[in-house]
């Protein structure tokens, strides 16, 4: 999971909502702006539902116990920790797309951050020009031509697609190797480092469910899209 995707849609929010409240009017009779291809989009909506309950009910007073008993700094910290853990994936993903421009500066920044910056707790390596990539598996199977298939609403995640679902899937087994590798448990890695991840990751999330209008589900579907389509263009 990565915190700056939500972060990105924002700023596509702040760009374009001007704009797309300019087109879509009641009498506009050209074709929305915000639709999509959605064939599941009953089941979609439902799980958005749940997904905007969960994070109001259970997720966001969880957040704010831990921002309240967490320290900025150590919080911060803690986000770098497992952004350093992403690298792993992001630099599997460049070797699997034959880039490797992006593997040799993703494996330098992980060396970097892992050893001089103590295990990603800081970050040394932005400091000196080598900044991270947002690449997954989901993008490794558009480099060679996989479609990316129905939109898709992931529980408590949130949006996705069919391609960038099973990205998602095989990128969080091999993290998931990765930590058990290192803590010795699956377990431990299941019940206490990913919920923990989860919390860390929705605290450095600036996105509110129920603040876009009645327009919300069309304008998040758009953003990501659009979104993961700008990814796999670069």
């Amino acid at each position: 999971m990565k915190t700056f995707t939500w972060v990105f849609l924002m700023v596509l929010l702040n760009l374009s909502t001007p704009a797309l409240a300019q087109k879509v009017e009641i009498n506009d009779v050209r074709p929305n702006p915000l639709e999509r291809w959605d064939p599941i989009a009953p089941f979609n909506r439902h799980v958005y539902r749940f997904n905007a309950g969960f994070d109001h009910w259970v997720l966001m007073p969880v957040v704010r116990g831990y921002r309240f008993i967490v320290p900025t700094p150590v919080r911060k910290a803690a986000r770098n920790v497992f952004s350093n853990f992403d690298e792993v994936t992001v630099f599997t993903n460049c070797v699997l797309q034959l880039n490797f421009h992006k593997s040799i500066n993703t494996l330098g920044r992980f060396i970097i951050n892992s050893t001089v910056g103590i295990a990603g707790i800081w970050d040394p390596a932005s400091r000196i020009g080598i900044h991270g990539y947002d690449e997954d598996f989901g993008q490794t199977l558009g480099h060679y031509g996989v479609g990316a298939g129905p939109y898709l609403v992931i529980p408590i995640l949130g949006p996705s697609s069919l391609r960038a679902g099973t990205g998602l899937v095989a990128d969080r087994l091999m993290l998931w190797g990765v930590e058990t590798a290192i803590l010795g448990d699956l377990t431990i890695v299941l019940s206490a480092v990913f919920p923990v991840e989860v919390i860390v990751e929705r605290d450095g999330t600036a996105f509110r469910y129920g603040e876009l209008g009645p327009f919300e589900y069309e304008l998040v579907r758009y953003l990501y899209l659009e979104y993961r389509s700008a990814l796999l263009r670069e």
